[in-house]
């Protein structure tokens, strides 16, 4: 059989082997939570580039909407504004005509009566000078003026509408630019002896 001495370093090569064994398996268990780390991190890292990637879209499409917004209002004020010169030149038109009708009027001896106030009513030498084969019949009738004014409130109140929409869509750009993702945690180091991996699974 085997000496005493023999014995003993039968022994303590056994226990040298028992902790080797033991020192690798606790790497193993380390290397395993730090690989599920490592997965952990790399889903938060594609959650966050596609969060990044989807506001980048968003900005572009509400720069896209501000522009287009922008050139319909100066479209509207530049229309709006010619629509006011048309208003303008048919005031005048009109009150030429009602002054030349009172002169008319007042050529045949016939009293200038005041102005109704209902735009209906018109007098006979209106109508007449409405007739289509009088050279100086008025261009537009009261109808058409109520169309244009009627016209023109709409389009001011479209400028409006889209201005508080351009207001809009600025202070939701600004608020994008201005939200910053959640960092991304800083992993811990863990001791040989942690059973569980210190980070959370996303």
């Amino acid at each position: 059989g085997m000496s005493e001495r023999e014995r003993q370093v039968m022994k303590k090569l056994k226990e040298v082997v028992d902790k080797q064994r033991d020192e690798i398996r606790a790497k193993d268990r380390e290397l395993g939570l730090k690989n599920e780390d490592v997965e952990a991190l790399q889903q938060q890292q594609n959650r966050l580039m596609k969060i990044n990637h989807d506001l980048r879209h968003r900005i572009t499409v509400v720069e896209a909407q501000g522009k287009a917004l922008i050139e319909q209002k100066v479209e509207l004020e530049a229309y709006l504004q010619t629509k006011e010169q048309e208003m303008g030149s048919l005031r005048a038109e009109l009150g030429k005509l009602r002054e030349k009708l009172q002169g008319e009027d007042s050529q045949n001896g016939e009293e200038v009566k005041a102005e109704p106030n209902n735009d209906d009513c018109l007098s006979e030498s209106e109508r007449m000078a409405m007739d289509l084969k009088d050279p100086n019949r008025p261009r537009f009738t009261l109808q058409e003026l109520r169309d244009v004014l009627h016209e023109r409130n709409e389009l001011k109140s479209k400028v409006f509408l889209l201005q508080e929409e351009l207001l809009y869509y600025k202070s939701e750009e600004t608020e994008e630019e201005t939200r910053t993702p959640q960092p991304t945690p800083i992993i811990q180091p863990k001791p040989t002896t942690q059973p569980e991996s210190g980070i959370k699974r996303l």
